[in-house]
Formats: structure tokens, C-alpha cells, sequence
């Protein structure tokens, strides 16, 4: 969202230069209690409210804090620092031409600069990337610190929201002169109630978009036909919940999950419209949603809050201890995980980008393998490619709401390993490994390795898809030799970029045929599968799969099956 770095150094438990290399639409900041999550969220609103004066209490060492930033010189921001009137010698350097041709030289090339504080809000130039630069930036002293001072700071434009980890929705008094919502919850009930019985706010904000927002989030959990305020003999107002087949509960005798779903939903449409700004305005800062919530719940509420945020256009930043929430952005390519580590009382940030690294946030958290047990349901398939065109087909026949990490997982069992899984109970001592000791919910993909229409299935197969439809599994077995003979010849021209009209048969092999259309190409890729199939599901579309053996039947049912586990 932003390609600008975000450094904080001497605050608090950050000493050395330390945060953001970038921003993204999701920020999950994650790590151990006390590492210093909430201080980076400080660091945000200090941002948005162009404000550098930290307090003294926050110095590292007696040192006051310094925010750095760095970001490409645009070609706009070259033109506004170097004046294309001025012509000549520049500030004694060796340069005597045009001054907006001296600027032209630095587009592109990245900046590192920093603010003051009030009284002295000016950028404060530091270095610029001068390398194979005749002139270096730092000879031209006005114009190095114009061009600081120059630069926008985005986040000055945007208001922050927070949403506190300890935090509660409780009866309030009528105070609609002061309608004023805390981080903490304080002031939701008075805020909702005045805009239901208010003629001057808007109460649809409440009785229709917060209450429809709730039901999608709640989905089949719940069903909630309306919000209501009443007033108790003490003169406090409470927030009450109609629910179908339950009638009116009031929010002191709910759990704490539906407080924080209706504490974000003020965030995201009560607080915008008590503003009269558009949530694009905003920057939101959600401090560990998962407290009190199930793992389900959490992930349709992240999934709500993400979905908004490519809608409305905003960015936000979510500190957290929880594993799902790392399955549910991890394979996002708008979202970030900075890990926030701290040894010695002096904490850093490193941007999960690695296996290694996200391997390193799950033992920071005390995640188990185990944990794979939460999962709503897991497809087991042969390798990383297959894993690839499911991912890809699950998405197309689910128009993009069904994503790995949120609503299934993928697990490899490898081709020859097939033979030792079984789909027996636990309790009933089977051989081998048991799919179901790993996740009740499972589907399994196998290649039929058929070469002709009579051939035989080998006992294996036939054993697991028995075993696994008796437990009303899903057992996919191809109808073709592999899961290559799915890829239909307009996928393969696209990426050859030739116009051959006949595709792989059911049973020949897919890399053989890949010869023959063009040399040496199957033999190039048959031990790199899983880079092909990266190449090949750009061009896959629901229009050109679908009438490919028995593909829509299968999907169609993958994705039922998939849906109803996650409720």
C-alpha cells in the first residue's frame, strides 16, 4: 500500500533502528508478551498525527526517539525540490547547467530522512543512494534538506482508530452532547444508543449495517434480527441482541466474543460516520482479537475486516499470539508478518519472508504440529504441484472465497507413501497412518496412473477410497492418468504460445505430449512439476476447465465440502 520504510530507533524496548520495511493492507505484528507489539502501533499513531515529541518516559538511555524513513524519489517530488528556473553553478559544486536536470539524476533512487519535532516539524535529510552519481545529493546542502522537508508523509493524511486488547462493552449513562468511543470500549453503549434514538444520526448505521455485519461474521452460529438500546432503573442504558429462537439478550449476559466483534464493527461503521469521513481515511489498530474468541469466529471476522479493507481501500495492523490468524495472512501478497523478538530487554523487528522465518514465529508462540488438529479440514494430495492446481481450481469454482489457510489446509503424502495411509478410525489399531488422527474433515486426491480405460486401479487406491467414503470422505481418484491430463490445450498454448488443437489424451502422459507440440519441453519440466504448474494456473479459467473429464463435478463437490466445514 505504502513503498515507504518505517524505522523507529531509542523507544522503549527499541534501541537500534528497527520496524517496517514496507506497509502493506494487513500488518500482523506477532510475538511474546512485553516484546514491544503495542509500542510498534505508538509508532503508527505518532505517524497520523504528525506529531515527533515523544515523551521523556519513552527515551532509550536518555536518547529521544527518532523515526526514519526511507522511500524512492519520484520524479514529482525532484521537480518540486530542484527549480527548472535556475540555471548555473549550484552551491559551488562543479554542476553549472540547469537546476531541474541536476534533480532528474536522483529519480528513482531511494531516500533516507527523518522527522523533528513540533516547532522544528522539518524533514531532516540523512542519505541518499549516490552510487554511480557524479554529483552526490549531499553536495548540494539547501537542496538535500528541501528535498526532505518535500517528501509526504502519508500517514499525516489519515486518522488511527485502536482497538484495545483489554477491553469491554458495559451499561452506560445518556451523554449524546459527548459522544466519545474509547480504544477500551468506554462509551460504545452511549454511542450506539444515541444513534438509535437520536432524529440527528443516522440509525441505519446501527439497525442495518452493524446488525448485517454481525450476521455475516456470525454466520450459521447465530441469527440476530435486531439491536436495541434500553434504559435500566439506575438511568444506564444497555445494548440488547433479538435473537431468532431466543428472543432479547442483553450484551452484559453475552460472552466476550460477540463484545469485540461489535467493538470493531463500531471501529469500521459507527466512528466513520460519527466523523463524516470515508473509511479510506482510516488506519486501524486491532490489538489481539483472538481474547476470548473461537479460532472460528476469528478467522470469519478477520475475514470481514479484510474484505471491507479492499472495498473502502484502508490499511490496518493487527497484534496477536494466534496461529490462525499467521494461516490466514501468511499466504496473502497484501499482508506482512513482522515478528517482534526481544533478547536482553532490547526488542527488533525482522519481516517473516522464509520458511525459517515463519517456522521461528511458531516456536515463539508455542505452536505444536499438532495444531494442525484445529484446522477446519485438510486435503491431502501427492506434492506441491497438485497442491497448486487445487489452490487454483478451489479458487475459481469458488469465485475466491474459499482460501487455503482460512478454510482448508493441503498436506503432501507423497505418490509411493500412499500405500501406508489409512482412513480407519484411531481406535481401531489399522495399519498404518491414519488421515483422521490428523483432522476428522478430510478429502484425498490420487493419480490413477491408468494407462488404458480397462486398466485396474492398484489395491491401495481402492482401499483408501473404500475406507474413506464409508466415513462420507472424499477420495478423488483421476479419471485420468494423472492430474496433468486435467490441463486442457488452451492452458498449454497460452503458456507455449503456440496454436496446437489437440490435448493430452485421458491416459497418455502429459509430458509426452508436451515433446510433441514443442521439443524438449515435457522431458524440461517432467522433474519440475511444481514450476510448471506455477507457469500453467495464470492461464487456467473456470470457462476453459470445466468441461474437462469430470473437473466441474469434482469441484463442485470439493467445494461443497469444504464449505460445510466451515459452517
Amino acid at each position: 500500500m505504502y513503498d515507504i520504510s518505517v524505522k523507529i530507533k531509542n523507544y522503549k524496548c527499541f534501541k537500534d533502528e528497527t520496524g517496517f520495511n514496507d506497509i502493506q493492507r494487513v500488518n500482523l505484528i506477532i510475538g511474546r508478551n512485553n516484546a514491544g507489539k503495542s509500542s510498534l502501533l505508538d509508532v503508527i499513531e505518532t505517524l497520523t498525527k504528525g506529531c515527533y515529541d515523544f515523551d521523556p518516559s519513552s527515551w532509550r538511555e536518555g536518547q529521544p526517539p527518532q523515526i526514519i524513513f526511507k522511500s524512492k524519489i519520484t520524479e514529482d517530488l525532484a521537480n518540486k525540490t530542484f527549480p527548472s528556473h535556475l540555471n548555473g553553478d549550484a552551491f559551488g559544486s562543479t554542476f553549472s547547467g540547469n537546476h531541474r536536470v541536476l534533480g532528474q539524476q536522483y529519480v528513482g533512487r531511494e531516500l533516507t530522512w527523518s522527522r523533528r519535532a513540533p516547532g522544528q516539524n522539518q524533514g531532516v535529510f540523512i542519505m541518499c543512494d549516490d552510487k554511480g552519481i557524479d554529483l552526490p545529493l549531499n553536495l548540494f546542502g539547501p537542496y538535500s534538506q528541501n528535498i526532505a522537508n518535500n517528501v509526504l508523509n502519508p500517514f499525516e493524511e489519515k486518522t488511527f482508530r485502536r482497538v484495545s486488547a483489554e477491553r469491554d462493552i458495559f451499561p452506560e449513562a445518556d451523554n449524546a452532547g459527548a459522544i466519545d468511543i474509547k480504544a477500551n470500549g468506554t462509551g460504545i453503549t452511549n454511542a450506539i444508543q444515541c444513534f438509535i434514538n437520536r432524529s440527528n444520526l443516522p440509525s441505519k448505521v446501527v439497525e442495518e449495517e452493524i446488525l448485517n455485519a454481525l450476521n455475516t461474521i456470525f454466520a450459521h452460529d447465530a441469527i440476530y434480527t435486531d439491536i436495541v438500546c434500553q434504559m435500566h432503573n439506575n438511568s444506564t442504558w444497555e445494548i440488547y441482541l433479538e435473537e431468532e429462537h431466543k428472543g432479547r439478550i442483553a450484551l452484559s449476559k453475552s460472552g466476550s466474543g460477540i463484545k469485540t466483534v461489535i467493538t470493531v464493527l463500531v471501529s469500521l461503521h459507527l466512528i466513520p460516520s460519527l466523523d463524516k469521513k470515508s473509511l479510506s481515511n482510516y488506519i486501524f489498530g486491532f490489538e489481539e482479537l483472538e481474547n476470548n474468541i473461537h479460532p472460528a469466529l476469528l478467522r470469519r471476522l478477520n475475514d470481514y475486516i479484510y474484505k471491507l479493507s479492499l472495498e473502502k481501500d484502508f490499511i490496518y495492523f493487527l497484534t496477536t499470539h494466534s496461529n490462525v490468524l499467521i494461516d490466514q495472512f501468511s499466504k496473502q501478497i497484501d499482508a506482512q508478518i513482522i515478528h517482534v523478538k526481544q533478547s536482553e530487554s532490547i526488542s527488533e523487528c525482522l519481516t517473516a519472508r522464509t520458511y525459517v522465518a515463519n517456522n521461528g514465529i511458531l516456536d515463539d508462540l508455542d505452536v505444536r504440529a499438532s495444531d494442525l488438529l484445529q484446522a477446519n479440514g485438510v486435503i491431502w494430495v501427492e506434492g506441491p504441484s497438485d497442491r497448486a492446481y487445487l489452490n487454483r481450481w478451489i479458487n475459481l469454482w469458488s469465485n475466491g472465497q474459499l482460501k487455503e489457510g482460512t478454510h482448508y489446509q493441503i498436506i503432501f503424502y507423497g505418490g509411493r507413501l500412499l500405500s501406508h495411509l489409512s482412513v480407519e478410525e484411531p481406535e481401531t489399531g489399522a495399519d498404518g497412518i491414519c488421515i483422521l488422527s490428523t483432522n476428522r474433515n478430510a478429502i484425498i486426491m490420487i493419480d490413477s496412473d491408468k494407462k488404458t480405460p480397462n486398466e485396474e486401479i492398484n489395491a491401495a487406491k481402492k482401499r483408501i477410497k473404500l475406507e474413506i467414503e464409508k466415513l462420507d470422505g472424499l477420495c478423488w481418484i483421476t479419471q485420468g492418468k494423472e492430474i496433468e491430463n486435467y490441463i486442457p490445450i488452451d492452458v498449454v498454448n497460452k503458456f507455449l504460445g503456440t496454436t496446437n488443437e489437440r490435448g493430452v489424451e485421458q491416459f497418455d502422459s502429459f509430458f509426452d505430449h508436451m515433446d510433441t507440440l514443442k521439443q524438449e519441453e515435457g522431458q524440461k519440466y517432467s522433474k519440475k512439476k511444481p514450476l510448471l504448474a506455477e507457469k500453467l494456473i495464470e492461464y487456467m479459467t473456470h470457462e476453459n476447465m470445466i468441461a474437462v473429464l469430470d473437473m466441474d463435478e469434482k469441484m463442485k463437490d470439493v467445494c461443497h465440502r469444504i464449505t460445510c466445514w466451515n459452517s
